[in-house]
């Protein structure tokens, strides 16, 4: 397995600029895309990866995104539901440049690579080759990482509306949401129409940490206590809801590779 991450650094920085980078959100996801990489980066570095799985892998995190510019520039949105998936158009469109991409990587981290843009924003993960899914599960994992980071540092600085436009920032819980977690404990994003929504969902992605040093990670940062404590602290159910979705997350430590 071989890929040439500063070539394809420079193939998708070619990509992103034929784009309007001034456009606020799409220069959030060009900048997202980087900042994936070097959590990426973080984690291939503690699972030991060797060279060729890591530089396949990192390639990945930086292409994992590429849907997006599109999808922002035909439909003014990054909501799937009333859009496209945005991984789906990734796939479409790498896969049309394979022959440009032949030059950076062999045929087997190329497929890998494909297959991770395809499924890395899929509420569960099929069955996937054996080749393909350590990648799909670093995507994953370092793309909550950096949303987590990102959601912080927008609600410390005042621009989560610019963020998240579709989610009113005052409004209360979804009932349909709250109802949703308790039966599943995961959430989608058709309940969700408010911040805590939205926050109460974030919260939900920690059960769907795939590696150890991801959690770790997560934990380090203190993401999951801050948004812990924007809840209604005299709203017993809300209340209840967070407790079992913490000892779910403490849980989760001793199951996590």
């Amino acid at each position: 397995m071989f890929a040439d991450l500063e070539k394809i650094k420079e193939m998708f920085e070619s990509y992103a600029r034929s784009f309007d980078l001034s456009i606020p959100m799409i220069r959030v996801k060009h900048t997202h895309s980087y900042d994936v990489m070097r959590v990426g980066e973080r984690l291939t570095d503690e699972l030991a990866w060797n060279a060729d799985a890591k530089n396949a892998g990192l390639a990945a995190c930086l292409l994992h995104d590429a849907g997006r510019f599109s999808q922002y520039r035909d439909f003014g949105t990054y909501n799937d539901g009333a859009s496209v998936d945005h991984g789906e158009r990734g796939y479409e469109e790498l896969l049309s440049e394979s022959a440009r991409y032949a030059s950076a990587t062999d045929g087997e981290a190329w497929e890998a690579i494909l297959q991770t843009v395809k499924w890395h924003n899929k509420k569960s993960l099929p069955e996937l080759a054996p080749e393909v899914m350590p990648f799909c599960r670093l995507v994953r994992d370092a793309d909550k990482l950096d949303v987590f980071e990102l959601v912080q540092r927008r609600m410390d600085n005042g621009t989560i509306e610019e963020l998240l436009p579709r989610h009113k920032i005052d409004a209360p819980l979804s009932g349909p949401l709250l109802d949703e977690i308790e039966e599943n404990w995961s959430g989608s994003y058709k309940n969700a129409s408010s911040l805590l929504d939205f926050l109460l969902v974030q919260l939900t992605w920690a059960l769907d940490v795939n590696f150890a040093p991801s959690l770790r990670m997560l934990e380090e940062s203190g993401a999951l206590t801050r948004i812990r404590a924007r809840f209604p602290r005299d709203d017993r159910r809300v209340q209840n809801v967070l407790d079992d979705l913490f000892s779910r997350i403490e849980a989760r430590k001793l199951r996590v590779l």
